[in-house]
């Protein structure tokens, strides 16, 4: 991502909140500023005359023309899939059954394409295959266009630069994809694409981003809290992709939502922001499970997918458009204003109408209201003159002499961009548009100026790129045609462009909020420099100044502030809020070499209320990058000791295995892995120990430390031991080890060293302190592995426990308590 693309553009604090849209006269939706959060959302959503016992499952929301249409999975019981429209995606309106044919019985994880005039939905009848239905409106009447085609479940479609079209859905070890002829034939041709959660996997979204291709998906089962959506990214369309090192990228296995997953991805009405559109489990319905949907802002840290979320408090609306117009009315009005001999009218029927025909030269539209330098403007137009004349859009118009025009060519099928200063072109380019794209039908035509550069779309394909002069700045957008006559349909504009709106949207705390991000937009003023983890950080922040960031509390509370940080010298930071101290003052020691220049500092006690802050970061002394803060429930850790001397495990939860209390000691049975844990999410440095016995050949017997959103990984045939993020020190015959899990495991550290016999007791103990972890084994003061975990993803805090795999294991002796805090 350039520098460039974060340059100016504020516009959105125009509409971010608002509660209602002022007319302009009778033409037009000028958005005007409302107070914060004025305006909000909760998750999990429910809607009227959503399927009963059944709820909101596998949401799928797409735009089209200016609004949203929801479609969710139907019940095994009934037949037809059920629609909601809306403009903003916070007020929704049932708009009945878009489908009701028999083979739409238990149709699961609907979607639907707009292409060339018609709707597609693709639909799987209970798992069984897939079924294309085809319809002239997204709400349908959708009717069966195809026989069943197979391809298991969930099947999702995506459209490239080029105009091919691919298949997604489940198999048996992952996403697979398949190039599709057109809309309704996919090839007989298959391949694995690598997006694989290590269990059944299924709901894959695909989209492109800066020229790369992500994938989210899901798994590994719909009953599991553990329930999750992992994000991969490829160079290929049809293979290679890989996981991302954040994943899970959304999880919650406790709480207000738990079992998060099968989502879609759609861009906001302020044209730029995405969200993650997915559902929760509320538990088993009449007829299969009972789910709602929710959605939750996407953010971008470089190349790097992130969720703010998930949340289940009060969040800001998405933000709106700086201008919309969806023509629906009788008049233009003042808002608009024409140049040119075209005929332009508004009609019932058709929207906006420019008769042209017989008039060459060219004839403009243009809205009143301008942009800023940067922004996005989205459009909607249908060259209804066959083989003839041009018809498109008009941007940073100044003048009849300074503009700039991306039009349809009908004649040689192509899109042409220029731009005009002082009445002759001073810049301009042409494109092929892709053979499959119907001119004749409305498109939509997606234009991005980030500074001097200009981005053109149709459809969500990438079709030209061009330099811009100095002179095209801001100004209006519009429609044009030249000899010809042509459709017009939703038009708006946004100053949000690339993601410059993050640093205005209020991030849900706890949660990680992007440096870089702030609401001044820090990359427009300083250098950027690499986080170390594939992401940005905001460079030389002494020099830079404060910089503020906007924050909603989810609740009342007493939070820890970790912040990610480089610094070549001593520094010294802190968050203020008006002027007040919200944490103490951090000391940063010089970081080390280039090689572990990134460092983790935290500071414990800073209380927040409820709702939205805008807290700022001051360095006090020195210089520093920063990469990002996070803030987490701070919990003083509590002492205790348990001998298991009583019968009932007071204060322990199980998550999965068989455990027991016999003869003074904790049991995990052979017969499945098992965890059980103590504690809060919101401990952080600490020492626990406990008598472990030595597991048999291929066992492992330990401790867990720091453990965050644990699930049962043995239940519902999913076999797996690390569902839970967090730590595990454990023995076997071998020696001592330290691994790291994340709903998935990796090594970090192997001590060998000789060990009792199996089935005897050793005495293991794990301090955690700052992102150092040391295990200790039987007296030993030295610790047999010390491991300072400086990544990007180090576990900061989160409970204690035990974890025992493929081993009848007996635990005795716990105690866990409080170390210093880590300086």
């Amino acid at each position: 991502m350039s520098r460039m693309k974060w340059a100016g553009s504020l516009l959105l604090l125009l509409c971010l909140g608002t509660a209602g849209c002022a007319d302009n006269d009778d033409a037009g939706e000028k958005k005007v500023p409302g107070p914060a959060l004025e305006r909000t959302y909760a998750n999990p959503i429910k809607l009227a005359d959503e399927w009963g016992d059944y709820g909101l499952g596998d949401p799928f929301v797409f735009a089209f023309d200016g609004a949203y249409y929801l479609y969710v999975s139907t019940r095994d019981t009934d037949a037809g899939v059920k629609v909601w429209r809306s403009e903003d995606l916070v007020d929704w309106t049932y708009e009945g059954l878009a489908a009701d044919d028999p083979v739409t019985t238990g149709a699961y994880a609907p979607e639907v394409r707009y292409w060339n005039g018609k709707f597609y939905m693709y639909t799987s009848p209970a798992g069984q295959g897939h079924y294309v239905l085809v319809g002239d409106k997204p709400t349908g009447p959708f009717t069966v266009a195809t026989d069943n085609f197979g391809r298991t479940i969930d099947g999702t479609t995506f459209v490239d630069d080029d105009g091919q079209w691919y298949f997604y859905y489940a198999g048996p070890s992952g996403i697979q994809s398949a190039p599709m002829t057109d809309p309704l034939t996919v090839a007989p041709e298959e391949a694995q694409t690598g997006a694989y959660m290590g269990g059944w996997t299924e709901g894959p979204t695909v989209f492109k981003h800066n020229g790369k291709y992500y994938m989210t998906y899901t798994g590994n089962h719909v009953f599991s809290a553990g329930y999750r959506v992992d994000a991969a990214v490829s160079d290929s369309p049809l293979q290679g992709f890989a996981g991302q090192a954040n994943n899970p990228v959304l999880l919650r296995t406790e709480g207000a939502t738990v079992g998060l997953g099968h989502n879609s991805v759609v861009t906001g009405p302020d044209l730029d922001t995405q969200y993650m559109v997915y559902h929760n489990l509320e538990g088993h319905g009449v007829v299969g499970p009972l789910r709602h949907m929710n959605i939750d802002r996407i953010v971008w840290d470089g190349n790097r997918l992130q969720v703010a979320g998930p949340t289940s408090e009060a969040q800001p609306a998405p933000a709106l458009p700086a201008f919309a117009d969806r023509f629906d009315r009788t008049k233009l009005g003042k808002a608009w204003k024409s140049k040119g001999d075209a005929d332009w009218s508004i009609t019932a029927e058709q929207g906006l109408t420019a008769k042209g025909t017989d008039r060459p030269a060219l004839s403009t539209l243009v809205a009143r209201e301008k942009t800023p330098a940067s922004y996005t403007a989205e459009f909607h137009v249908r060259h209804l003159t066959e083989g003839k004349g041009k018809s498109g859009v008009v941007f940073s118009y100044v003048d009849g002499a300074n503009y700039g025009i991306a039009e349809w060519n009908a004649a040689d099928h192509t899109l042409e961009a220029r731009y005009v200063k002082n009445g002759q072109a001073a810049a301009e380019q042409s494109a092929k548009v892709p053979g499959n794209l119907d001119l004749g039908q409305l498109q939509t035509v997606r234009i991005e100026k980030a500074g001097g550069e200009l981005r053109v779309y149709a459809e969500g394909m990438k079709l030209l790129t061009m330099a811009l002069p100095a002179e095209a700045g801001a100004g209006q957008i519009g429609y044009a045609v030249e000899g010809a006559d042509a459709d017009f349909g939703y038009v708006a504009f946004s100053g949000s462009i690339d993601g410059s709106g993050t640093g205005l949207a209020y991030a849900p705390l706890p949660g990680r909020v992007n440096a870089f991000q702030d609401e001044a937009g820090a990359a427009s003023r300083s250098m950027l420099a690499d986080d170390g983890a594939g992401g940005f950080a905001a460079a030389k922040l002494h020099a830079l100044g404060p910089l503020t960031y906007r924050v909603n509390a989810a609740k009342t509370d007493t939070y820890r502030f970790d912040f990610r940080v480089s610094a070549s010298g001593g520094a010294r930071l802190r968050l203020t809020e008006g002027g007040k101290p919200v944490t103490d003052d951090v000391e940063i020691k010089p970081s080390g070499g280039s090689g572990a220049s990134w460092q983790t500092v935290s500071v414990r006690g800073a209380k927040l209320s409820a709702g939205p802050h805008r807290l700022t970061l001051e360095v006090e002394q020195g210089e520093l990058s920063a990469a990002w803060f996070a803030a987490s429930p701070d919990v003083p850790v509590a002492a205790k000791q348990d001998g298991f001397d009583a019968k009932m495990l007071r204060g322990w939860t199980p998550y999965d295995g068989q455990w027991s209390v016999k003869e003074g000691q904790l049991r995990a049975s052979s017969s499945e892995d098992g965890k059980i844990l103590t504690g809060e999410d919101g401990w952080s440095d600490y020492a626990v120990e406990a008598d472990v016995t030595v597991p048999d050949e291929g066992g492992q017997t330990g401790l867990l430390v720091r453990v965050t959103e644990p699930a049962n990984g043995a239940e519902l045939n999913q076999n797996r031991s690390d569902f839970q993020r967090g730590y595990f020190a454990y023995v076997d015959v071998q020696g001592v080890h330290l691994a790291k899990h994340d709903y998935d495991t990796t090594s970090l550290a192997d001590a060998a060293m000789a060990m009792p016999k199996a089935g005897e007791m050793v005495r293991l103990k794990v301090a955690a302190a700052g992102s150092v972890i040391s295990v200790y084994v039987g007296d030993a003061a030295k610790p047999a592995i010390r491991y300072a975990d400086d990544a990007d993803d180090a576990f900061l805090h989160g409970r204690v426990g035990f974890k025992s795999v493929s081993a009848s294991s007996r635990f005795d002796a716990f105690g866990v308590a409080p170390l210093p805090e880590a300086g």
